[in-house]
């Protein structure tokens, strides 16, 4: 069974005059790492937050492990998921990093979780910053705490919106050696060619909430989508 199974899926926001997101169908495997390109408001964004269980789709299904998405396994869903918004500041929640790590951490006793926060913290390479305030953590640093709290859920699949966004190439190149090391699927946005020639097993080019081409970011067709839309 596939981890993910979009039928015909289609998201229109409230108000909105068109599809966000438009009769959308693709499957993914577990293991997989796609790269979802596109120029702005193609659908990128809303097809991770629908993959999230963070909105319901408007027509079609999708499924995620098994559980088609909908009110009754929304909860269940985002369980399963972990996604870092392009403005990681917004997903802090405690005062410093590794109590922000902990309360991703639902299982074992107080000291059993504060072990296993430090490992991620050590393994996202912030543990000499456990104790200090994320949003006094450089950009590069942030982005690395934010994912640290995304990855204590233990989540099946990893959701990224611009994960190099506003980051200096050493700190592109420290993201991208943690996501290298990780064994989950993961599907990203990004305009970062570092990223995709980095991370990319696939491809899926977006356009008005369509995909327009879906394969190997090798072919001389993702070639030329590269070059038109990718930094």
């Amino acid at each position: 069974m596939s981890l993910i199974l979009a039928e015909k899926l289609s998201y229109t926001f409230p108000n909105g005059s068109k599809p966000a997101v438009s009769d959308i169908s693709f499957t993914a495997e577990a293991g997989e790492r796609i790269a979802l390109i596109g120029h702005n408001a193609s659908g990128k964004s809303t097809l991770l937050m629908l993959i999230a269980g963070l909105l319901l789709p408007s027509k079609g299904k999708l499924t995620i492990a098994d559980m088609e998405l909908s009110r009754k396994t929304q909860t269940a869903i985002r369980k399963k998921t972990g996604i870092l918004f392009s403005q990681v500041e917004y997903q802090f929640i405690m005062p410093d990093c590794l109590n922000d790590t902990m309360l991703s951490i639902r299982e074992g006793t107080p000291e059993e979780r504060k072990d296993r926060a430090m490992r991620l913290l050590e393994k996202v390479m912030i543990a000499d910053e456990a104790e200090q305030n994320p949003l006094a953590l450089s950009s590069g640093q942030m982005k690395r705490a934010a994912l640290a709290s995304v990855l204590a859920k233990d989540p099946s699949l990893l959701l990224l919106d611009e994960p190099l966004a506003n980051l200096d190439k050493p700190s592109s190149d420290s993201v991208i050696e943690i996501l290298q090391s990780l064994s989950i699927a993961i599907i990203f946005a990004t305009h970062a060619r570092l990223a995709l020639e980095s991370l990319a097993n696939r491809v899926m080019v977006l356009e008005g909430g369509n995909i327009i081409y879906d394969g190997s970011p090798k072919t001389r067709q993702a070639t030329q989508f590269c070059r038109h839309i990718l930094l």
